[in-house]
């Protein structure tokens, strides 16, 4: 069975005896401290981790607010920036599923813009913007899940003139922008924007590890303290001792050696995925060619219905997700096709040549 679902770290992507080590030490050192509750009221993370973070993003540890990794803090901020009166929100089509749930479960109306190869359709997004404005725009701008399409710098700079003009949020989500494979980085949307404009969400779990569990939010200190009241009431207390350990980890260095590891050991994996696509599926089925994180993704021509072609492709031996479920309720993958996201970074070329080769079999029977 080709296993092409779930986009988690290969095991070889995590430095468990080192994180273990600091773990020790964290526990020779802090042993009261990390088994006791954190301290309460308005509590925005472990100060020595918030530190790490700060200096490993270039801002203040004032701008950073620790969560129970990144899906805490998508859910905290939904709560907080759809309290309001506005409650639509623009989101990439397809974008990643788990946001789009979240959203409408704190009562978003959330609709999708197309993303192109070089990021969202701005034009159709500035004519919807005439009629509707959303409280925010939630971005993954780099090399995105699940297409792997990173957004271009100049499609960058203008959703921010976009978002200054017609007042509202850019929610951008950077899980995967220190796997960079080849090309240029785009500047962040939190360099571009001015203060206030944007909220930035990142984690530990793709560059360090996600047993962790470190997700955290870059923005200003008024909206942090609402996240942290928030978090208050909900879980009361993140957990010290996953903290400290990662703060223990940053401060000796691990993530900056361990990105550079995973970079080594992914760019073969990528650059022998979009080989394999362009050869066996053909150069009009590639969305991008991510140069980054875990995915690529095709449009792929079928002549029954997903439901059909997703049953017949398990019988032969892939293990394939949904790719309608990545749009939100108004979107959809182009007429005739089906939009498949394909996970490379567990898979060596050949692994991965030999199940894009079953899949472009499934394909051919129709």
């Amino acid at each position: 069975m080709f296993h092409f679902s779930r986009g988690i770290p290969p095991q070889e992507a995590i430095p468990s005896r080192q994180i273990a080590e600091h773990t020790a030490a964290v526990l020779r050192e802090h042993e009261d401290r990390v088994f006791q509750y954190a301290p309460i009221g308005n509590h925005t993370g472990d100060a020595a981790l918030r530190e790490q973070l700060a200096a490993f993003h270039s801002v203040g540890a004032d701008q950073i607010f620790v969560t129970n990794g990144s899906l805490q803090a998508l859910d905290l901020l939904a709560a907080h920036l759809l309290a309001g009166d506005r409650k639509d929100v623009y989101v990439e089509a397809p974008t990643y599923d788990r946001a789009v749930q979240i959203f409408e479960r704190h009562g978003g109306r959330v609709s999708g813009v197309t993303l192109q190869h070089d990021g969202l359709d701005l034009d159709a997004l500035e004519a919807r913007l005439a009629t509707r404005v959303p409280a925010f725009v939630y971005v993954i701008p780099d090399f995105q899940n699940p297409s792997g399409v990173t957004m271009s710098e100049a499609k960058r700079r203008r959703l921010v003139q976009l978002a200054e003009t017609h007042d509202f949020l850019i929610l951008e989500d950077i899980p995967y922008r220190e796997l960079r494979y080849g090309g240029t980085a785009p500047a962040g949307f939190f360099e571009l924007a001015p203060a206030g404009r944007v909220l930035t969400m990142g984690s530990l779990s793709k560059i360090l590890s996600p047993g962790l569990r470190v997700g955290y939010v870059i923005g200003e200190a008024a909206t942090l303290g609402a996240l942290a009241a928030l978090a208050e009431g909900t879980y009361l207390s993140p957990a010290p001792l996953l903290q400290a350990v990662a703060a223990q980890a940053l401060r000796a260095g691990l993530a900056q050696e361990n990105v550079a590891r995973v970079r080594e050991l992914l760019g073969p994996r990528h650059d022998g995925a979009v080989k394999a696509v362009r050869e066996l599926l053909g150069e009009d089925a590639l969305l991008a060619v991510p140069h980054g994180g875990y995915y690529v993704s095709v449009h792929l021509p079928v002549a029954t219905d997903e439901s059909t072609f997703l049953k017949a492709a398990t019988a032969d031996g892939l293990k394939l997700t949904r790719g309608s479920g990545f749009y939100p309720a108004d979107a959809a993958p182009p007429e005739g096709k089906v939009f498949l996201r394909l996970p490379f970074q567990s898979f060596e070329p050949d692994e991965f040549a030999a199940g894009v080769e079953r899949l472009a079999a499934v394909a051919s029977k129709g």
